[in-house]
């Protein structure tokens, strides 16, 4: 009896004697960011690009034309904003040469971080997503910067339907978009730090939208990595279940009195500065895709729908959401970083 009662003092005390701290630390710095990009890279999904793919197509001189534009003569201002490991962060500010159209951003703003490493080295141009404050984008930037390719990252206003505008003015957005990424590579070419040699292109969501387009009339980017992108951007803005979208299609809806099947109509036919019509003339061996396999905003079917015109090239599938493949973040740095490293 009496040892029993001291077997239940004993038990007791083991459940009241607290747990060692020491062993239940959540990982934190450097430990949670490879336990971020080991999880990251678990379910992920590569393919080669398809064989028997024969090339892009030339460029028709209209369109070479129609994203044409002056030569700048005012020279660019720099602001010197901030240092950090590796690099050296700018903001560049030039006024748009524009020809054909009367710009709604007449100035190009530009975040320019300038790698530490000496020498000329390659440069990337990138086109962050849609609206924001682009904190995430600025650590992809930094991060290439430290590993010795000088980033652009270009500053743009949001793209969406406008409930005061014809829909015609997404084109005057979009064609303007791809006419300052050109002028944007002008001075990044014109650098002395930069070898324009080896130049090339990231972008996500819409940013990478815009990185396909410019894959197809800027001969000078030689690589692109295009993330969450997907086409064509009428079935996007039509579909997205994305409220950054939805909200201005329901009040341009009602607001003008149109069913969503006569806007989607009107947007083709006016949206010429589209990644599905300029798809064919992208060398696609230039391109690494990241496609979000349950990616609502820009949608899967409209991710599939542009990888196949672009003659499907090398891919990652990522096991995540529009949003939530940020969880991958780690995992597209280095990746990227790696396919950079291998072709510029």
């Amino acid at each position: 009896m009496k040892g029993a009662t001291l077997r239940k003092q004993k038990a007791a005390g083991r459940r009241q004697r607290p747990l060692p701290t020491a062993d239940c630390r959540l990982p934190t710095g450097r430990a949670l960011w490879w336990l971020l990009l080991i999880a990251s890279t678990a379910g992920c999904a590569g393919l080669p690009m398809r064989s028997g793919y024969a090339g892009p197509q030339p460029l028709p001189p209209e369109l070479a034309a129609y994203y044409s534009y002056p030569a700048r003569t005012v020279a660019p201002s720099a602001e010197f904003l901030r240092e950090g490991r590796g690099w050296r962060e700018y903001f560049v500010r030039f006024p748009l040469a524009a020809s054909g159209f009367e710009p709604t951003e007449p100035v190009v703003e530009v975040e320019w971080f300038e790698s530490g490493s000496p020498g000329r080295r390659p440069a990337i141009l990138f086109n962050p997503i849609l609206g924001g404050d682009y904190p995430l984008e600025r650590g992809i930037c930094r991060f290439l910067a430290a590993h010795g390719f000088h980033t652009a990252m270009v500053r743009r206003k949001t793209l969406k339907i406008s409930p005061e505008h014809d829909v015609a003015r997404l084109e005057l957005l979009l064609r303007q978009g791809v006419v300052r990424i050109r002028q944007v590579v002008d001075w990044m070419a014109a650098n002395e730090r930069v070898d324009p040699e080896r130049m090339g292109s990231f972008g996500i969501s819409m940013g990478g939208i815009a990185s396909v387009m410019a894959a197809a009339v800027e001969p000078r980017l030689r690589a692109h990595v295009v993330a969450l992108a997907g086409g064509g951007i009428p079935d996007i803005l039509g579909s997205s279940t994305d409220s950054l979208l939805a909200k201005p299609r329901r009040r341009y809806l009602t607001r003008n009195h149109m069913d969503l099947d006569t806007l989607v109509r009107r947007m083709r036919e006016e949206v010429k500065t589209d990644p599905i019509r300029l798809a064919p003339y992208v060398d696609s061996r230039r391109l690494l895709v990241f496609i979000a396999v349950f990616d609502r905003t820009i949608g899967r079917r409209n991710a599939l729908r542009l990888w196949d015109a672009l003659g499907r090239p090398r891919a990652v599938f990522l096991p995540f959401g529009h949003y939530t493949a940020y969880f991958s973040l780690p995992y597209l740095e280095f990746a990227s970083l790696r396919y950079f490293q291998e072709t510029l």
